[in-house]
C-alpha cells in the first residue's frame, strides 16, 4: 500500500514542480512581446486576441476578470499605435470600467496578505502610473480624431484619479502625471476653456519641465484673468517669452494658423518575469515589513531547511531598438521635449512597494512551512514513517508553491518614453516626417496632414521596440 502511494506521489511531485513553473501572465504575453520585437503589431494583437479567447478585435469575453482586463489594455496600447484611434478608444473604456486601482505603499502587509493571498491569484490592482495613463492614452486617442468632448472626459477622469491618490498619500498635495496634464492643458486651449488649460499646464510644468510651457503660459494668461503662485512664478520666470516683450493679448485660436502636437513614443516600458527569490535574500530586503514573530519564524524554518525560496517576479527593462527621435515638418526639423519618462515611473513605484509584497510573499510561504511540518508530524505519529511522512510534507508544500504562482501581471505595452513636438502651422496641407533612430538602423514615418485655421491635429506614433 505504500509503495503505491509512494509511486503516486512521485508523479504529483513532478506534476507539481513542473506547473509550478508557469510563468503566469508573462508567459500569456509573451507571444505578443515576441511579434512587437520585430514590429509586427497585426500578429501581436492576434496573440493578444488568442489569450482572450476572441476572434474579433473589437470582440470581448463573456466574462472579464482582472488578467482579461490588463490583456485588453494591451490590445488598446497596440492599436492606438496602428492608427485605429476609435477601437483602441472602445478597449480603454471598457477595461476602464473594470481596472481596480490601488496605492499599494501606502497599504500595510497584513491587507496586502489578505488581498493577495496567492500572488497570481488575487484581484489585479493597478498601481497609480497605470490608471493615469489609461486616462492619458485615451485622451490621446480622442484627439487624434479631433473629439474634444471626450477628450474632455478623459482630462476630467485624469484629473479625479490624481485628487484621488493625494488623498491616500498625505506627503503630496497631488499626484500628478506630465503627460496626462500637458495633454489635458491642449485639450482644454483647444476648447477655448482658457483657465482650465492653464491650470492643467500649470501642473504639468510643476511635475516636467516643459520648455515649451515657459512660452505658451505667459501667452495663454492673456486669455483669463486667473491666476495662482504657481502660475505667477511661471509667468515671472519668463518675462520675455512674447515675442518683443510686447503684449498681444488673448491670441489664442488665430484664424491664420492651427496647432499641430506630434506625441512619439519608444521603446516599452518595464515588464515582470517569473522568479524564486532565495529566502535569505527576501529576508534581508523585506525584514522592515515583517513583524519580530515573522522575522523569527522565517529564519527558523530557513534553517530546518523548510523555507527555502520564495515566488516573486523580476521586473526587467526590454533594451529599446530605437533611442533617439527627430520631428520635421516641411523638411525643417522641430523641437522635441521628454514628455514622460514611463520606464522611470514603473521602477521607482516598484522600489516603493517591493518591500512590502516580498514580507506577504514570506507571510504566505510560513503558513505553508506551517501546513507542511504539521502533515509530516500527523503522518509520521499515525504510520511511524518518518520517510512517509517527508515525502507528505513536501507534497503539501508543493501542491501550496504551485497556489502561489509568481505575480508577473503588468501592462507590458506601455511605452518606455513618451516626447512632444508641439508647432503652430500655417493653414494648408503639410508633410510630416518622425524618424527613430537605433543600432545603425532608421525607421521613418511620414504623414501628410491639412491643418485649418484655428484648429489642431495631433499625431500618435508608438514603436513599441
Amino acid at each position: 500500500m505504500f509503495n503505491l502511494f509512494y509511486n503516486k506521489a512521485f508523479y504529483l511531485l513532478i506534476f507539481i514542480f513542473f506547473i509550478s513553473g508557469c510563468a503566469g501572465y508573462a508567459g500569456k504575453v509573451s507571444e505578443m512581446r515576441t511579434a512587437l520585437s520585430v514590429g509586427d503589431k497585426e500578429t501581436a494583437i492576434k496573440k493578444v486576441n488568442e489569450a482572450l479567447k476572441v476572434k474579433e478585435d473589437d470582440q470581448y469575453p463573456d466574462k472579464l476578470n482582472s488578467e482579461k482586463t490588463l490583456l485588453i489594455n494591451e490590445r488598446g496600447t497596440i492599436k492606438q499605435s496602428v492608427d485605429k484611434f476609435q477601437s483602441s478608444a472602445l478597449d480603454f473604456r471598457v477595461a476602464d470600467q473594470n481596472m481596480e486601482l490601488t496605492d499599494i505603499k501606502n497599504d500595510t502587509v497584513g491587507s496586502i496578505s489578505k488581498w493577495i493571498f496567492s500572488g497570481s491569484a488575487g484581484v489585479y490592482r493597478a498601481p497609480p502610473y497605470e490608471k493615469m495613463l489609461l486616462s492619458t492614452l485615451n485622451m490621446l486617442n480622442y484627439l487624434s480624431v479631433g473629439n474634444l468632448e471626450d477628450a474632455r472626459v478623459e482630462a476630467r477622469r485624469l484629473d479625479i484619479t490624481e485628487h484621488s491618490l493625494a488623498d491616500e498619500n498625505k506627503e503630496s498635495d497631488k499626484a500628478l502625471l506630465g503627460i496626462g496634464d500637458y495633454l489635458s492643458g491642449f485639450t482644454f486651449e483647444m476648447s477655448g476653456r482658457y483657465e482650465q488649460a492653464l491650470q492643467k499646464y500649470a501642473e504639468a510644468s510643476q511635475n516636467n519641465n516643459y520648455l515649451s510651457l515657459n512660452k505658451l503660459i505667459p501667452q495663454l494668461a492673456n486669455c483669463t484673468s486667473y491666476r495662482d503662485e504657481l502660475i505667477d512664478s511661471i509667468i515671472e520666470a519668463n518675462p520675455k517669452s512674447v515675442e518683443d516683450g510686447a503684449n498681444p493679448g488673448c491670441s489664442a485660436g488665430s484664424d491664420k494658423t492651427g496647432s499641430l502636437l506630434v506625441v512619439t513614443s519608444s521603446g516599452l516600458a518595464p515588464y515582470k518575469r517569473a522568479n524564486r527569490l532565495p529566502i535569505g535574500a527576501a529576508v534581508v530586503l523585506a525584514g522592515a515589513f515583517l513583524t519580530p514573530v515573522q522575522l523569527n519564524q522565517a529564519n527558523d524554518f530557513a534553517v530546518k531547511g523548510l523555507l527555502k525560496w520564495v515566488n516573486f517576479p523580476d521586473l526587467v527593462q526590454s533594451s529599446p531598438q530605437f533611442t533617439k527621435v527627430s520631428v520635421s515638418v516641411d523638411g525643417t526639423p522641430v523641437n522635441i521635449e521628454l514628455g514622460e519618462n514611463v520606464s522611470l515611473l514603473v521602477k521607482n513605484y516598484w522600489e516603493q512597494i517591493k518591500g512590502k509584497l516580498i514580507a506577504a510573499a514570506i507571510v504566505r510561504m510560513i503558513a505553508r512551512a506551517v501546513a507542511g511540518a504539521g502533515t509530516n508530524q500527523a503522518i509520521k505519529s499515525a504510520s511511524g514513517d518518518s520517510g512517509l511522512g517527508l515525502l507528505a510534507q513536501v507534497l503539501v508544500e508543493g501542491a501550496m508553491t504551485v497556489a502561489d504562482t509568481p505575480d508577473t501581471r503588468t501592462w507590458n505595452t506601455l511605452p518606455a518614453a513618451f516626447f512632444l513636438s508641439r508647432v503652430e502651422l500655417p493653414a494648408g496641407e503639410h508633410n510630416i516626417k518622425i524618424d527613430f533612430f537605433g543600432n545603425g538602423k532608421t525607421v521613418s514615418v511620414n504623414k501628410k496632414i491639412k491643418i485649418t485655421s484655428g484648429g489642431f491635429t495631433v499625431i500618435p506614433v508608438h514603436t513599441m521596440r
